[in-house]
């Protein structure tokens, strides 16, 4: 299991990917958020600290920055400023770049032809303001107040904010909107997701347009990104579990009561991946970073499978945020740590594909066959892997592993598997089937429903990983194992002991509320360690 890392080591290695591309800032003071892309596909990203807040324009070359330093008085607190703001929307309809600033407490607006600022005071003092979002018709601007616990509209042409309550303790992050018009938002602080229909709100009140989902009990999650797209004429809706290792998955119409868990690779860094900010291109493929792994992620909208990309610059560049460039060639995102800009080329293609078959046919992304896995049976699968020669050269494929991981936040419980064989060289030969067997390990083995990534990785020369996970489904059906004291606690007992208010939560819920980013970053580790005891400890059943 990965060890916390101190500050100092965050940046440790500088690698070269064929994928990725990075930029290095000329700014010394970490402070990178957002980012967003123009229609002549400049780069515009936002920076604060303490001392300052400025959006910054790099030429999509790379050679050429232009700072736009943000006026006004600092009213925030450090910590505030470190927390929240710095989200970007590009407007193409006015050439205006909107963006979050919480060193101002402001909603702000920059004119890119004359250069011009202007700022748009928030009414709640230290609201925190986060994340943002267009309405479908473009005549409104929504946006989170992660302190203030407080979403919000700005009508742009009257210049009028009219502001919602969500609930003490909510912390609202990030936001979209479905297709009908309903806005989702995610509430950090209370494990759940909002569900808004704008139409329904009263001004002032949380009234009856509000509505908050959560995953089933005992199952809990840290929402933070979210993103809702089309898949195959079904509506999904994507939420980064950011303090665990997954991303949800589920159909919008379902209120998060069936959904799965993409679970990512084990994190180098940290104990756990950390999932950020979601985001969509036209054609329905994900796009997220894992903060804590390190990596730029893509979903497929084609065949649901998985691919990650490490970062070159770690082990732990710290990467939040991220946006798709106009055109959708490019993928950019920022690094924190590193003080870096960089992008994804979404215009390569990745020169491996995978194809699992069970029981000989294929499954698609719409309906992905589960396996059910008994105690007393074993369940075989075939998976193809094929390289592309024609791309090869941007990988290593003389050694290309299979295996599997995910299923719940410490890796398999209860279920093992062998694969025949667990590498094969694709140079040489390149499609090679492998088999793999899966099999109950009883004693571990709890009932229920659960995702496991089977997992292809190989090498780029640098020795980044490049890897391809297509998740499976399987239901464990073992006899349920009476309860055992001090071992397993029924939900009842679970909340009893009130986790959410237990010291160690506490101190972390402070920490994000009033303590810098940076802070956080070091203590997050703490808190994921006590998270996995606490989920091992109660057997809670991932999805």
């Amino acid at each position: 299991m990965a060890q916390p890392l101190s500050p100092q080591n965050y940046v440790a290695y500088e690698k070269h990917s064929n994928f990725i591309k990075e930029f290095k800032i000329p700014i010394n003071e970490r402070g990178l958020k957002g980012v967003t892309t123009d229609s002549d596909e400049d780069v515009w990203f936002y920076h604060a600290t303490s001392n300052g807040s400025m959006i910054m324009k790099m030429s999509k070359e790379g050679n050429n920055f232009t700072k736009y330093r943000i006026p006004g008085n600092t009213t925030a607190d450090t910590a505030i400023i470190n927390l929240a703001g710095g989200q970007l929307l590009f407007d193409n309809t006015s050439n205006v770049i909107w963006f979050t600033d919480a060193r101002t407490n402001s909603l702000g607006k920059l004119e890119i032809k004359s250069s011009k600022i202007e700022l748009l005071s928030i009414p709640t003092n230290n609201s925190g303001i986060m994340g943002l979002a267009f309405s479908p018709d473009k005549k409104a601007l929504w946006f989170t107040e992660i302190i203030g616990n407080k979403i919000g509209s700005l009508d742009i042409e009257s210049k009028k904010i009219t502001e919602y309550p969500t609930g003490d303790n909510s912390g609202p992050t990030l936001l979209t909107f479905d297709s009908k018009g309903v806005l989702w938002i995610t509430l950090s602080y209370a494990n759940s997701i909002l569900k808004v229909e704008p139409w329904l709100l009263f001004p002032g009140i949380k009234s009856s347009g509000m509505y908050t989902i959560s995953l089933e009990r005992p199952d809990f999650f840290s929402p933070f990104g979210i993103a809702t797209v089309q898949v195959k004429g079904v509506e999904k809706m994507f939420v980064s579990d950011h303090g665990s290792s997954r991303l949800i998955v589920a159909n919008v119409a379902s209120d998060l009561k069936n959904y799965t868990s993409y679970w990512t690779s084990p994190s180098q860094a940290l104990p756990m991946a950390l999932p950020s900010q979601v985001v969509s291109d036209k054609a329905g493929n994900i796009f997220f970073v894992e903060h804590g792994g390190n990596k730029i992620v893509k979903i497929s909208s084609d065949n649901g499978i998985m691919t990650e990309f490490d970062i070159p610059t770690g082990p732990l560049a710290t990467s939040l945020f991220l946006t798709v460039s106009e055109d959708e060639k490019r993928i950019w995102f920022t690094e924190w740590a590193s003080n870096k800009i960089a992008y994804l080329d979404n215009t390569l293609q990745v020169p491996l594909n995978m194809l699992v078959t069970k029981n000989e046919s294929a499954s698609t992304y719409t309906d992905i066959t589960p396996i059910t896995l008994k105690a007393s049976e074993s369940f075989s699968a075939k998976v193809a892997l094929t390289l592309d020669k024609n791309m090869s050269s941007l990988v290593l494929a003389n050694d290309t592993e299979l295996s599997v991981v995910g299923m719940t936040d410490s890796g398999l419980q209860g279920v093992g598997y062998t694969s025949k064989p667990q590498s094969v060289n694709l140079m040489d030969i390149p499609k090679r089937d492998i088999g793999i067997d899966f099999k109950v390990e009883t004693e571990k083995a709890i009932a229920g429903n659960y995702t496991l990534m089977i997992r292809a990785s190989l090498l780029e020369k640098d020795g980044l990983i490049l890897s391809l996970l297509y998740p499976q489904l399987v239901k464990l059906d073992v006899p349920t194992k009476p309860p055992v004291m001090n071992k397993i606690q029924n939900f009842q007992e679970f909340s009893k002991k009130n986790v959410e208010s237990s010291n160690s939560s506490a101190l972390f819920r402070d920490l994000i509320r009033i303590g810098a980013i940076a802070v956080v970053i070091i203590l997050v580790g703490y808190l994921i360690y006590h998270n996995i005891v606490r989920r091992i400890k109660f057997k809670k059943t991932k999805r």
